[in-house]
């Protein structure tokens, strides 16, 4: 029963996240896609067969798509508040699209895992999705959590396809977090 409850409130947390503006930083734009990448490459070199190429293949194509989705009607706004350097900051607004994106690709996860032989019952699930809902809102599980090799190929073709998108759409935006320019 705890766990349930544990999940439901990760689960209002990330939502309400969701659709409240954040301020973009390098750590979520730069550093933890790059780690992703770094994770990806040395989860495919462990499991590397044939297989995991094709449906590495796959997953980066699919992940391309869902990043491109992930931007619709992503929001940014430049904030009175300023950083530490004395820059104002740029927050951004991911949204509905983001989220259920975010979705498309914790749902792919799992089709993955059971294609790879997986059994899983309702409580491993919601282990699962608290992982994962953490991942998204906690660095600190980001760097310390082992996942699968396709959950970083996700991660990397989705993220990367969506920050991209995200500094080619707002010069603004790249330059808060890439040139620390002022805007």
């Amino acid at each position: 029963m705890g766990l349930w409850i544990f999940l439901i409130i990760l689960i209002y947390s990330f939502l309400k996240t969701t659709g409240e503006y954040e301020t973009a930083t390098r750590l979520s734009l730069i550093i933890i896609p790059l780690y992703s990448a770094i994770m990806m490459i040395l989860g495919i070199g462990q499991n590397f067969t044939p297989l995991t190429m094709l449906v590495t293949l796959l997953l980066i194509l699919v992940g391309i798509e869902i990043g491109l989705f992930q931007t619709r009607n992503v929001k940014l706004k430049i904030s009175n508040e300023k950083d530490k350097l004395g820059l104002p900051k740029v927050k951004i607004k991911r949204g509905w699209y983001y989220l259920l994106g975010w979705i498309i690709i914790f749902i792919i996860g799992i089709l993955v895992e059971l294609f790879y032989g997986a059994e899983m019952d309702k409580t491993e699930l919601s282990e699962k999705l608290i992982i994962e809902i953490l991942r998204d809102i906690s660095s600190i599980v980001m760097f310390t959590n082992k996942s699968s090799w396709f959950i970083w190929v996700l991660n990397v073709s989705s993220s990367w396809t969506y920050d991209t998108y995200l500094f080619l759409e707002y010069p603004k935006l790249r330059q808060y977090v890439v040139l620390r320019q002022r805007n």
